[in-house]
Formats: C-alpha cells, sequence, structure tokens
C-alpha cells in the first residue's frame, strides 16, 4: 500500500511540475487560454494511469474504405483499429509518390524550425534549390546538425492538410480515439548521423519514453527516406500502451538495457520512403539514433479534445 501510495505521489508531483514546464515552452495560455493550465494538469496526472485512459472504448466499425492516397487503395477499418489496440501499432501503409513528393515540398520551404538548440541562422538548416537530397543531407552532417526540425502549417488548405483530414484518415482516428473533436499537429524531423551526447540524445527523444499530451492520441508517423537499422527507425515495445511493467509507469526517460531485459517484443520500423503506420504513443517507444544514413520524417499527433500546442495546429470537429 506504501509503495503505491509513493507512486502517486510522485505522479502527482511529476504532473505539476510537467504542466507548468510544459505551459511556459508552448505558450500554451496564448494558444488555448488561462483554463489550460487544469487541462493539461489533469492529462498529466490523471490519465498517466493506464486504467483510466483505457477506461473509454474504441469504436469498432466493419467497414472498407477506398482511398486514393494509399497505393493499397483500400483500407479494412475493423482490422486496421483492432490491431493499433491489440498491438499498439498498426500495419504499415505507403502513401502515393505524388503525396510523399507534396509533403517533401513543403518541409524544404518551410521557415518555422525549431533553432533554440543550433548555432546556425535557418537560412543555413534550409535545402538550397540546387542541392540534391545527398548533398544537403552532407552539409548537415558536416556542421554537425544531428536533427532539424520544425512545424508545418496546417490551417491554410494544402495537400498535407487534405491528406490528413480524408475520410480514411479521420476514420482510424476517430475509432480509436472515440472523440468527436480532434487537434492535429504535423511536425517534421531531419536526423542524421552525427555523434551525440546523452543530453541531446535526451532531446532528441532516442531515449525509451512514453508521451502523455492528450487524454488518448494517436501518432501517425511517415518516412520520407528509405529507413533502415541505420537510419533512425522508429521502436516500439508491443503492448506497453495497455501495460507497463511498475518502474516504467512514471513518465521518465529508460535506457535500452533497462528496457530489453524487461520487454520481449519489440517492434523496429524498417521501411521504404512513403511508409507510414500509426502508434498509440502512450507506449514505450523511441527513435534510434542514426548511424550511418540521414533520416526524413513526419510526426503527426491526433489528440482527442481541444489542445493547440503550435500556432500551426488545428482543431476540427468530426461531428
Amino acid at each position: 500500500m506504501l509503495k503505491i501510495l509513493v507512486l502517486y505521489i510522485r505522479k502527482y508531483l511529476d504532473a505539476y511540475r510537467d504542466t507548468i514546464r510544459i505551459t511556459k515552452h508552448f505558450d500554451l495560455v496564448k494558444l488555448n487560454g488561462s483554463l489550460i493550465f487544469i487541462k493539461i494538469f489533469i492529462i498529466r496526472f490523471f490519465y498517466s494511469i493506464s486504467f483510466i485512459r483505457n477506461f473509454k472504448k474504441i469504436k469498432y466499425i466493419d467497414k472498407i474504405i477506398t482511398t486514393d492516397h494509399f497505393t493499397e487503395q483500400k483500407i479494412d477499418l475493423f482490422r486496421d483499429v483492432k490491431q493499433i489496440d491489440d498491438l499498439g501499432y498498426s500495419k504499415t501503409y505507403n502513401i502515393n509518390t505524388s503525396l510523399k513528393d507534396e509533403i517533401l515540398r513543403a518541409i524544404f520551404k518551410c521557415e518555422d524550425l525549431d533553432i533554440k538548440k543550433i548555432d546556425f541562422p535557418v537560412s543555413e538548416l534550409l535545402k538550397k534549390q540546387e542541392e540534391n537530397l545527398e548533398a544537403y543531407f552532407l552539409r548537415l552532417t558536416e556542421k554537425k546538425v544531428s536533427r532539424v526540425t520544425g512545424s508545418l502549417d496546417l490551417k491554410n488548405n494544402s495537400t498535407l492538410k487534405e491528406f490528413l483530414t480524408s475520410k480514411e484518415i479521420l476514420a482510424i482516428v476517430k475509432n480509436y480515439l472515440n472523440t468527436n473533436v480532434v487537434s492535429i499537429n504535423a511536425a517534421f524531423f531531419i536526423s542524421n548521423p552525427v555523434e551525440i551526447t546523452d543530453k541531446e540524445k535526451y532531446s532528441n527523444a532516442q531515449f525509451f519514453h512514453w508521451d502523455n499530451d492528450f487524454k488518448k492520441f494517436l501518432k501517425f508517423y511517415i518516412y520520407l527516406t528509405d529507413v533502415d537499422q541505420n537510419s533512425g527507425p522508429h521502436v516500439f515495445v508491443e503492448k506497453s500502451h495497455k501495460y507497463k511493467d511498475e518502474q516504467h509507469k512514471l513518465c521518465r526517460l529508460f535506457s535500452d538495457e533497462n528496457v530489453f531485459k524487461i520487454y520481449k517484443n519489440i517492434k523496429e520500423f524498417n521501411g521504404k520512403s512513403g511508409s507510414a503506420f500509426f502508434v498509440d504513443s502512450y507506449g514505450l517507444h523511441k527513435g534510434k539514433s542514426p548511424t550511418g544514413k540521414s533520416r526524413i520524417l513526419l510526426n503527426v499527433h491526433f489528440g482527442s479534445g481541444k489542445i493547440l500546442y503550435t500556432r500551426n495546429d488545428i482543431a476540427i470537429n468530426l461531428k
């Protein structure tokens, strides 16, 4: 009993600390209003507890959805949502080439970069028009830039917004989250094989961890370059969105050794450019550090309810 009490006291203190940190870091009051502090604290404390997070049931609809965005052209809604519920991640889809190219163009034009930890002006981090992808990666690597990240604007009409709010994507999101309002953010990560410290790995999300940004949410990852074991694949601990070992119930960072000795089924997502998959990132996960090749990834979150984390986010009504 004492052990459980101590756990919940620590969760409470963590929630209070993280609420202050997150609210300040993302300027959430400006984006969402003054009540956001209470909303974030409720999420960080109550919804860090698995049985509360899993209390809201998933909707299952037996339906086949046609799509022009994926090469498979059809989505089995029941099967795909059930796999996410069972394992914590979906099957791997493949977006079509024209969509992939449009997303890459949006990334290379984006100047809304996170440069807090980089000592270069934005202009030096952008891909030059005459550069091919290989030359761009080489230039960043030579400058020892381990990661370039930014958020894409979803408020204006674009190919990306059309895709993320398409019937097939929102059908999966609505059924898994069982919500009528969803918040969407699209962030990109350009990661390079640069030797970095543990502190930088921490900020790059390259240690195992779990997310707690909404009452319930889905992440949707799209590989925009080929990704293998040398280029920083996403790694997920199967079923950890439902169950975590006692030592992983606090929102912390965990070493590979610590995680591998506890869990046996660990999924590593390798795939060609255009590969895409959903993950319930309340489960333990990380991005591996690239060791041989650079990688571009789009990370989209779909969160239950309205919380805007950047000025580029949108919230839509699914009724």
